[in-house]
């Protein structure tokens, strides 16, 4: 992607078209190339440059915001972001104009064609299927996508080192062999773990198919799956997990999550522990977040978007990557299931 370098504004300049000036017109010409070539000075005597510069870094950075839908872990995403860019960008002013699909499908095409033919300077998104669609609007608009699990098998990136597409932020897939070496030691060891997610979500095709690999590893351990194609499917999906597994592990998709409320109370009924990538461990019926810090994600994607918002095209840009995986546990939910957690795990989660 050719990203366009910010320039001054344009020049004034014309044509005399051959016509000889006047005397009076001519002298006071040279006068004034004269004064040019001594060097002219703004009215406190700096430079006439210096208000043009100042004008340059004044100038207000537009940044459009789409998200997927609405959730703790998102907003506080999304948050983290625009703090961050305005810190890297000051003191140049960052204004958002923030959009929310609240997971409806045409929503985000609608949002999306809009942001496409918007004049902003670049689009944050949050979500895999709203980074997708967009990328599909649009080639030359630079978009960062905020804790992407998986931007080159959704085909808006040939790498995470090097994007070489007009898409660059932040990605937040975690395999999920490494979170069951949590799960499977705490006792008791689920042997039939559920999992609720939207399969149009490029992301969650990707991570799905991880989980099912992982699982396979743990002899007499099997995957339950509840598929989803929207937030108004996540009610059913969540209660008809009940009786069917042991434990439920919710990855990163952003429509399920949005509805953690409905699938921690289901859970809740059926006594489940909850296990969920990045979301909320304080929402009730929830046991237990495990992933990446998604602030720290969304200031990730923050640093990428500064750097091509300062010239450096997003084709260049590399993602930002989690350095590490947090266990933050609700000691509520712990208590009502009589979970118990090893020593090591325990001294390492955050418990609240």
């Amino acid at each position: 992607m050719a990203v366009t370098a910010l320039t001054p504004g344009p020049r004034a300049h014309g044509r005399r078209g051959g016509r000889v000036l006047a005397p009076a017109v001519a002298s006071c010409l040279a006068a004034a190339i004269s004064l040019a070539a001594c060097g002219s000075s703004g009215g406190d005597g700096s430079p006439a440059g210096a208000d043009a510069s100042s004008a340059a870094t004044a100038k207000t950075v537009h940044v459009g915001v789409l998200q997927l839908a609405s959730a703790t872990v998102i907003d506080q995403t999304v948050a983290a972001f625009e703090q961050e860019l305005k810190t890297k960008l000051a003191p140049r002013p960052v204004s958002f104009d923030v959009k929310n699909a609240q997971g409806d499908q045409s929503l985000i095409s609608s949002i999306s064609r809009g942001f496409a033919q918007s004049d902003s300077d670049g689009v944050a998104v949050i979500g895999t299927p709203a980074v997708v669609a967009l990328a599909q609007q649009t080639e030359d608009k630079p978009i960062f996508a905020l804790a992407m699990g998986d931007p080159v098998g959704a085909k808006v990136a040939e790498s995470l080192d090097r994007p070489g597409k007009n898409v660059t932020g932040s990605v937040d897939y975690v395999d999920p062999a490494v979170l069951l070496q949590s799960i499977m030691k705490i006792a008791p060891a689920p042997k039939r773990i559920g999992t609720i997610y939207d399969p149009s979500n490029q992301n969650m095709q990707v991570w799905i198919k991880a989980l099912r690999a992982a699982v396979a590893k743990y002899p007499g351990v099997s995957v339950v799956e509840s598929t989803i194609s929207g937030a108004q499917d996540v009610p059913s999906a969540a209660r008809s997990l009940t009786g069917r597994v042991d434990a439920e592990l919710i990855g990163p998709d952003a429509t399920v999550l949005s509805a953690l409320p409905v699938v921690g109370s289901a859970a809740a009924g059926g006594k489940l522990p909850v296990y969920v990538v990045g979301g909320d461990a304080t929402v009730a019926g929830i046991l237990a977040s495990i992933g990446p810090d998604y602030p720290t994600l969304g200031r990730l994607a923050a640093d990428a978007a500064a750097k091509v918002l300062t010239g450096t095209p997003a084709a260049e840009v590399a993602f930002g990557q989690p350095s590490g995986v947090g266990f933050t546990v609700q000691k509520a939910t712990m208590t009502k299931l009589g979970i118990t957690l090893p020593a090591d795990l325990l001294s390492a989660a955050t418990v609240q």
